[in-house]
């Protein structure tokens, strides 16, 4: 006689009091793995993709790399629901797809028992209360997500606690009454990241976290999101200028509960200040019982060389944020005054050879002058302190975008994610190098996790969006462009337009080019374009615009020969479009690198001569 089948206990899914009853009991479910249950329920019988699931769970204003988060939150129902994914009684996985609830289950809503609805009733969004939190705190306790990826594998550094850890820091609030004071409140919070990003990487992770413009901080909010995202503590704090001094003000928060864990305050003569991260590191090391790698504290400076340095990033960041920027050479001026005052001030040196990078890839480019004298602060700063993350990410940029030295690129570049894995400067540079080897995968994960750390960065973002549409994630692509629109307009259209253009979406893509071309100065050429598309089709329509670019291009005295390019492979035009690329290789023209991956350079793949551009290129490998 065969053995009685177990009887499935019976499952209570509550959600007038968000709990898992089994047999009578509540079993122990956190937020987020609920809240999955919850989706999958309301579904039931149907599959939940998990693209739906990173839209509903953990909203879909965001687009992020949430497997490692998915992976977990499915292990941890299947363990409050004693069900095995071998033989499952409860959750079906669909290999690559998704996940399909099929068991019995009883759904309390509103004090009334109701069955489990199925995929055609109307479902619930419970992913409506993690946007209203993620508006009070911010885009980046969902983006630590991302920072698994970097650690995980990795084992832990010997202490007490052997968990990996995450730490938000706050940008240090001003309270001084002159808002002239700024850049000091902001300056202090960039080297505070960065010395906590070195503390210990192995057992540290370190993110910069924004609250909200339009809605106040809330603990209570921020410890919910806290136990969502996995993130553990809050570093606050605050800054007042008393004639020649600073008091800097610390908090460290426990995002669980907002418990205080530790706070005290600092007062420094100017020149001292930068000493009080390395301080407040240990400070919090000795406190979380974290060994400290750290280097030791930075020396004491001149009060003018700390004040031009800092004055100098400020004008910097202007350029990577949602806030009108100063004259180009605002942060020249003040480097360069460091400079002059202590010519041994590495950071200064640094801020000269990212300004010359900048101007270089940005206003001339291809000015071997500007590219010298970024090389020549580069060197120079890592002369004088080869153990600053920072300066091995700027000789990585040059190395890689200039001089095609791939070896001494890569090894910068990792060199800097050794020093600081929590430094979004050296994942971005290395995603660049991981796309020139044609390693699109990792390159689009490395831009994932640059974003992360600092979400606010308009660069990093336009990075992203590009990194989508390189590895040919073009719903990817246009999820990160409608999340650049309130930064950059108008690369954001741009962007749409050839995304949408390649999910075959082309009314909409036509609708996204005309805004491009609108924002571009060019609204006159948009009733002629869509003109041609209801006449002559999409192709001819995107081959319209690209004529008129070509003529406007060609009328500069020296036309960027990667956009003329781009223009003429657009246009259908691929002997010219050749002949420019081979142009371009006699300066070493950076957008080149990108040629054996693009997607738009799909149509001169096949030429003899295209392949010859890829051989004189001497791509890098992995």
């Amino acid at each position: 006689m065969a053995p009685e089948k177990a009887v499935p206990q019976e499952l209570v899914l509550d959600l007038t009091s968000f709990q898992l009853i089994r047999a009578g009991r509540r079993v122990k479910l956190e937020k987020t793995p609920m809240e999955l249950l919850t989706l999958l329920v309301r579904r039931q019988g149907a599959l939940v993709t998990r693209e739906e699931i990173v839209c509903t769970v953990w909203g879909d204003a965001v687009h992020i790399d949430v497997d490692a988060g998915i992976n977990t939150a499915i292990r941890k129902i299947r363990q409050a629901l004693e069900d095995n994914s071998a033989s499952p009684r409860y959750l079906e996985t669909v290999i690559g797809k998704g996940y399909r609830f099929t068991g019995a289950i009883t759904v309390v809503e509103n004090h009334d028992a109701l069955p489990a609805q199925t995929a055609s009733a109307p479902r619930e969004q419970p992913g409506n209360r993690s946007k209203a939190v993620l508006a009070v705190v911010g885009l980046v306790a969902v983006l630590l997500l991302t920072l698994f990826v970097i650690h995980r594998g990795t084992p832990p550094a010997s202490g007490k606690n052997q968990g990996h850890l995450i730490i938000a820091v706050a940008p240090l609030q001003n309270l001084s009454e002159d808002p002239g004071q700024d850049y000091f409140a902001d300056g202090l919070t960039d080297e505070i990241l960065t010395q906590l990003g070195q503390l210990n990487p192995e057992r540290l992770s370190v993110v910069r976290y924004r609250p909200s413009a339009t809605m106040p901080q809330s603990m209570s909010a921020i410890a919910d999101f806290g136990q969502r995202s996995d993130l553990q503590y809050l570093l606050e704090g605050s800054v007042r200028h008393y004639v020649d001094q600073k008091r800097i003000s610390i908090r460290l928060v426990r995002m669980a509960d907002g418990a205080t864990l530790w706070t005290d305050s600092f007062d420094r003569q100017l020149g001292d200040v930068l000493s009080v991260q390395s301080e407040i590191a240990q400070r919090i090391g000795r406190k979380l019982q974290i060994q400290v790698l750290g280097r030791a504290n930075r020396k004491s400076a001149n009060p003018e060389v700390v004040e031009a340095y800092l004055r100098g990033r400020f004008e910097m960041s202007r350029r990577y944020e949602l806030r009108p920027p100063a004259p180009y050479d605002t942060a020249r001026t003040f480097f360069e005054r460091a400079t002059m005052l202590d010519p041994s001030y590495a950071p200064a040196h640094a801020g000269l050879a990212d300004f010359y990078r900048q101007r270089a890839l940005r206003d001339d480019e291809g000015d071997e002058e500007a590219w010298r004298m970024a090389e020549q602060h580069a060197m120079q700063a890592l002369s004088l302190d080869d153990q600053a993350a920072e300066n091995h990410a700027a000789i990585a940029q040059i190395k890689l975008t200039h001089d095609w030295d791939w070896r001494a690129a890569r090894e910068h570049a990792l060199r800097a994610l050794q020093l600081n894995p929590s430094s979004p400067e050296a994942h971005a540079v290395y995603a660049r190098y991981l796309r020139f080897a044609g390693n699109t995968g990792e390159a689009l994960n490395h831009s994932k996790q640059a974003l992360a750390l600092d979400p606010f960065r308009v660069d990093l973002r336009w990075d992203l969006t590009n990194e989508y549409y390189i590895a040919r994630d073009y719903k990817g692509a246009a999820t990160s462009a409608r999340q650049l629109l309130p930064y950059d307009p108008f690369s954001a259209h741009g962007f749409l337009c050839f995304d949408l253009g390649s999910l075959k979406l082309f009314n909409e893509s036509v609708a996204e080019c005309s805004q491009m071309l609108a924002l571009d100065g060019h609204s006159d050429w948009v009733s002629a374009y869509l003109r041609e598309y209801r006449r002559k089709g999409y192709e001819a329509a995107m081959s319209f615009m690209a004529r008129k670019y070509l003529g406007e291009i060609l009328k500069r005295p020296q036309p960027d020969l990667w956009e003329l390019a781009n223009v003429y492979v657009l246009a259908g035009m691929r002997e010219e479009a050749l002949h420019t690329l081979f142009q371009g290789l006699k300066i070493h023209q950076p957008g080149l690198l990108q040629v054996r991956v693009d997607p738009d350079f799909d149509s001169i793949r096949n030429e003899p001569r295209y392949a010859e551009l890829v051989r004189q290129i001497g791509f890098p490998t992995e």
